[in-house]
């Protein structure tokens, strides 16, 4: 599956917020897209996404038609009363409790696992949301901020994972610019520099 944006444009109140964005993103490879807040990063996933019609231009899947897609909003969006494993399975709707614990186990204490998310710390809850995002398939992966809340050794582990998981799949992260790992193929700047 390749995703193609060809001058994509997208204005909120007659402010340009994405100017003539063009890029080809083919299976296996990863582009970040980075700026500074308030650019565009999470709009251009958006319109990717279906969720923001553009302005302008054309964003096109071929190769395939896009089923489910890997996402990974700027929000965790879990279920605060289910636990790390519960959430995951309702994602996925694997009903193997230990596969999914040794999924999550890749980045989260064994301790961590059976609480309840909203006890677990916000880089935990930030793992969980992001194997949840990786684990079901889909054609692609976005992933936007995907390394907020962790420290420097587990945003490692969590690079590492994504690099393991992505497999032939293209894959778009919104990241700041000191965020951005040594792997990505691409990078796409959006805004001015900060």
């Amino acid at each position: 599956m390749t995703l193609t944006l060809s001058e994509v444009s997208k204005s909120f109140g007659g402010v340009p917020v994405l100017e003539s964005i063009s890029f080809t993103l083919e299976p296996g490879k990863s582009l970040c897209v980075t700026g500074p807040s308030g650019c565009g990063k999470t709009t251009l996933l958006r319109v990717i996404l279906g969720l923001e019609q553009p302005d302008g231009g054309e964003v096109r899947w071929s190769g395939g038609t896009p089923g489910r897609f890997g996402v990974l909003f700027q929000e965790d969006r879990l279920f605060d009363g289910l636990d790390a494993v519960e959430n995951l399975r309702l994602a996925t709707g694997e009903k193997d409790r230990r596969a999914l614990k040794a999924a999550l186990g890749q980045l989260l204490p064994e301790e961590a696992l059976g609480r309840a998310v909203s006890a677990l710390s916000g880089g935990q809850r930030r793992r969980v949301a992001l194997v949840r995002a990786l684990r079901p398939g889909g054609e692609a992966v976005l992933l936007d901020e995907p390394f907020t809340g962790l420290d420097a050794a587990a945003a490692a582990r969590a690079g590492d994972y994504i690099r393991r998981e992505i497999g032939d799949r293209p894959l778009l992260l919104a990241l700041h610019r000191k965020d951005i790992p040594d792997w990505c193929d691409d990078i796409l700047v959006l805004g001015a520099e900060a």
